[in-house]
This record gives structure tokens, C-alpha cells and sequence, in this order.
């Protein structure tokens, strides 16, 4: 069997990939020193698509992106869906990455969970893929299993091909898989010895997996973990740079303990892959998320490049404060200390206040009045840095509180109509088991105030729905209306909360 008709009978899921969305690829790039393409009219390129819902969902929820995604495997679900959507702005094909095509220029190309499953030619074609489509201030990412980490995942993965043969048909691997974790799971807890806890933690992972990411991810026909360093060299001969690691969270500053830091600058001396590549030796990273350019890198980040950004406080920031759509915050005064008398960093605490919305760089400048740009950029890096604030490169696509007509992401909608699996306008990936709830967000399509949404699922429970309480169905019709009325502000609340809502 082929991987592509393993692929065929045990298709990848379509979840979204935020690490993978321009939003989070402009804001590494600008923090970096690129002028990288705005999110929301990029071009971007998406090779090994699966079914293509990621990217649909991108140009869905940004109508100026332009999107192109293809894959080994026919993504016919994302034409399907893109179609429904009536979207003009997304292109999925099926191809091979080594026809060495000419796909046109992009601001951006994705490969998520290519590099370290396919064959060295197909490596090779990858890197000169990305050399060749990505333009002067663009940003790659390939994602990819990573040593030294990756190497106790190898040893599980050839565990479960001695028990289950190397041929075996894709479905019988994954059953045997099963059965082999199932039987060493019970002798590895609480063993005192590394082999116990290597074991432990690798199979509390595996038997979440579900079957396909099982499938593909661990027990596919190829599976080859690499050294950061031999990534950066490989994209070197192409041309490309190492930029930095798609995740924000590791430009945190306590990554580490204390003094760790230096100990690396003195071993990396000065070469940022070095640097990094001791780190993953210190930590035993099994998987990286690395980002690409052919401009000219910065390794300091200059706080004043905040200034493009957009910001939301965290729930660590530590300071309250009522949230509500288009509230804005209080003033704060000379002495550090907002207007209604929160404390901590002026910035931080207007931010608190406005929460959950995100602010842009200069609507929090001129709330401040006389704060000085240079150093509200200085406080909003310390407070990212410190975990108090999140970074974005685009504004918000979702409201924060429902409005009098709730509407949904319209690739939520369409997504609720299939199964558990949604797509949040911040291009979350979010599970929504309850039918009930996935009703109501097919429901929620801006043509319905509160009383219409309660008509249209009291319609609903009994002709195709069940309603309980305590798991005793419910068949009185009035006492169905008031339990829907009741409990849909707080059920509107939650999608809200989870970015499902539009304004």
C-alpha cells in the first residue's frame, strides 16, 4: 500500500493549525526585523493540505487572503467546503511537491508535519519549493520531529512495528498498536528507572492519539527525526535563513532557570542555531516548528517594532477589571495607577480593562495620553515577556459578547453540520461534542434575535434532538422552551468566549 492510498483510507483530520496562520507568522516575522505581508490580503501557500480545511477556513475568515493548498492526496473535503462557502480566494489541488511546479509567488508557505515523513527527494523538493515561492520579506514554516527528543518517540514507533509486522495494512497497525500500549501500560507505572518513565510518558501521549495522527504521525511508512541544526544547513544551500521558532511562548523569559541563558551564549558563541540547538539538548524536545526567510535576520528584538502589533491581556496579568465589547479603559494617572484604582503597569491595566479584546499599539497610546511611545513599546515587551500580555499581528475577527443577531463563523456553521470539529475565527481548533450546542451554532447565523434561536431549537428537541436534565429526557414542550430560554444567554456566552462570534 502506498502512503497516499493509506492516506485515502484513513484520511488526516482537517483541524486548524494556528501555528500555521499568517496572523501568527507576521507577528514572528515583524518581532524579528521582516516586513512581513499584512495577514488579512497575504498570499499564502499550503503544501501537504490534507483535506484543505485549514487554509479554508483562513480565506473564509479573510476574505482579501489569497490561499493555495495541495497535497498528494486528493483535498476534495476543502473544495466541498470552499464551494458551500461560496470562496473565491482558495485553490486546492491535488499534486506532488517533487513535479518541481511553479506555483507563483507567496508571502507565505506552510509545510505542517511534511519534512520528517517523506523520502529524501521529497525533502529536497521541499526546500526548493520554498526557495523558489517565497517572496523578498516572506516567512516558511515546516514543522518536524526534532531530536535528541524525537528518538524515545522512534523507540515506542518500532515497539509496535515488531508487534505488528512492517507490511501491515495501516488498519491493523494502528489495532495492534493499541493492543501492545494497552498491554505495557500497566507495568510501567510508578517504575523507579528511566526505561519505566520514558515509557510512561510516551504512552500517556500515544493512547490519546486518535487514529489517524496515530497513523500518519507515528506509525507511517516514514518517520525520521532531524537536528535543528541540519534543518538551518539544508535550508541554507537553498538560500534560507533560520528565523525562529513559530511559538511566541518561547521568547518568554523564564524559558529557563536562572543563568541558564548565559551558560548557552558562552557555548552558541553568538550562532543563534547553536543556541537553540543546546537548548533542545537541555530540554530533550521531540518537536519543532521552525520559520524560514532569505531576508536579513535581526537577533535582537527591538521593543519598538511592537508598535505594529496588537494586545490582549492574560489572565496572569493580575489585574481585574469588567470585560464588555467596546468598553474602553479608563485613563490612567502620573503615579502608575489607572483611574478606578487598579494597580500594576499603566499599559498592563488597561488592558486588563479592556479584556478579553485586543487593543492596537496606538488606540493604548492614546488612552494613556501622555505616555511616551518608546517606553509604553518598552512596558508591553516586558509584559509579554513576563506572560502579563499576548502579541498579535491582526486585529480581532470575532466579538466578545454576542450582539442582538449572534452570528457565527460561517466555517463553523457548515463545519457544525458534520461533526464535533469547529474552526474559531482566531483559527482555533475547538471540540464541540454537545449536538445541542453545534445546533446552536448552526442557528446562529445573523438573521435570529434570542427569541427566533429559542423557537428554532425547541423545534428542534424532539423531532431530531433530546433534551435532559440529570439524563432524564425531557418531553414537556413548556418545560423545554424554558430550559432552552434559560440556558441560551450563558450557551451565546461560551461561543463568544471561544471566538465563534462575528460582529
Amino acid at each position: 500500500m502506498t502512503e497516499a492510498e493509506a492516506y485515502e483510507l484513513v484520511p488526516y483530520p482537517g483541524l486548524a493549525f494556528p501555528q500555521t496562520h499568517p496572523d501568527r507568522l507576521a507577528l514572528l516575522a515583524t518581532l524579528h526585523g521582516l516586513d512581513p505581508a499584512a495577514p488579512d490580503t497575504a498570499r499564502m501557500l499550503e503544501v501537504g493540505c490534507a483535506d484543505g480545511l485549514n487554509v479554508v477556513a483562513m480565506a473564509a475568515h479573510s476574505p482579501g487572503l489569497t490561499a493555495v493548498g495541495f497535497d498528494l492526496v486528493d483535498p476534495a473535503l476543502g473544495r466541498e467546503a470552499a464551494a458551500a462557502l461560496g470562496l473565491a480566494n482558495v485553490r486546492l489541488e491535488q499534486a506532488d511537491l517533487r513535479d518541481a511546479r511553479d506555483w507563483g509567488e507567496f508571502d507565505y508557505v506552510v509545510a505542517h508535519g511534511v519534512y520528517a515523513w517523506v523520502p529524501d527527494d521529497a525533502r529536497d523538493a521541499l526546500m526548493a519549493l520554498f526557495a523558489r515561492c517565497l517572496a523578498p520579506h516572506g516567512v516558511a514554516f515546516v514543522s518536524y520531529n526534532a531530536l535528541p527528543g524525537a528518538r524515545l518517540r522512534t523507540m515506542l514507533r518500532e515497539m509496535v512495528l515488531l508487534h505488528a509486522g512492517d507490511a501491515a495494512p495501516i488498519e491493523e497497525r494502528i489495532a495492534r498498536a493499541r493492543e501492545l500500549y494497552g498491554f505495557l501500560a500497566p507495568w510501567v507505572q510508578d517504575r523507579p528507572d528511566a526505561y519505566g518513565a520514558v515509557l510512561a510518558s510516551e504512552l500517556e501521549r500515544l493512547r490519546k492519539l486518535p487514529a489517524p495522527v496515530l497513523a500518519h504521525d507515528d506509525l507511517g511508512a516514514r518517520y525520521d527525526p532531524v537536528w535543528l541544526r541540519d534543518v538551518a544547513l539544508h535550508a541554507g544551500r537553498h538560500g534560507l535563513g533560520y528565523l525562529a521558532d513559530a511559538e511566541p511562548a518561547e521568547l518568554l523569559a523564564d524559558r529557563r532557570p536562572p543563568g541558564v541563558d548565559e551558560q548557552l551564549d558562552a557555548l552558541a558563541k553568538g550562532d543563534r542555531v547553536a543556541w537553540e540547538q543546546y537548548a533542545d539538548l537541555l530540554a530533550g524536545r521531540a518537536f519543532r516548528q521552525t520559520l524560514l526567510c532569505r531576508a536579513p535576520v535581526d537577533d535582537r528584538i527591538d521593543p519598538a517594532r511592537l508598535e505594529r502589533l496588537w494586545f490582549r491581556a492574560t489572565a496572569s496579568a493580575g489585574i481585574g477589571g469588567p470585560a464588555g465589547e467596546g468598553r474602553r479603559p479608563d485613563v490612567a494617572g502620573d503615579d502608575g495607577t489607572s483611574s478606578n484604582g487598579s494597580s500594576g503597569p499603566p499599559a498592563v491595566a488597561q488592558l486588563a480593562l479592556a479584556a478579553p479584546r485586543s487593543v492596537s499599539f496606538d488606540e493604548l497610546h492614546a488612552v494613556l495620553g501622555g505616555l511616551d511611545r518608546g517606553a509604553l513599546a518598552a512596558e508591553l515587551w516586558r509584559a509579554f515577556r513576563a506572560g502579563e500580555v499576548e502579541l498579535s499581528a491582526a486585529a480581532d475577527r470575532h466579538v466578545t459578547a454576542a450582539g442582538e443577531l449572534p452570528d457565527a463563523s460561517p466555517v463553523a456553521r457548515w463545519q457544525a453540520a458534520r461533526g464535533p470539529e469547529l474552526t474559531s475565527l482566531s483559527h482555533q481548533p475547538v471540540r464541540l461534542e454537545d449536538p445541542l450546542g453545534r445546533l446552536l451554532v448552526r442557528l446562529c447565523d445573523g438573521t435570529r434575535d434570542r427569541g427566533a434561536l429559542v423557537d428554532a431549537l425547541v423545534a428542534a428537541v424532539g423531532a431530531e434532538l433530546q433534551l435532559t436534565i440529570d439524563g432524564v429526557p425531557v418531553t414537556d414542550g413548556e418545560t423545554v422552551r424554558a430550559q432552552l430560554a434559560a440556558g441560551l444567554e450563558r450557551n451565546l456566552e461560551i461561543l463568544a468566549g471561544m471566538a465563534m462570534l462575528k460582529g
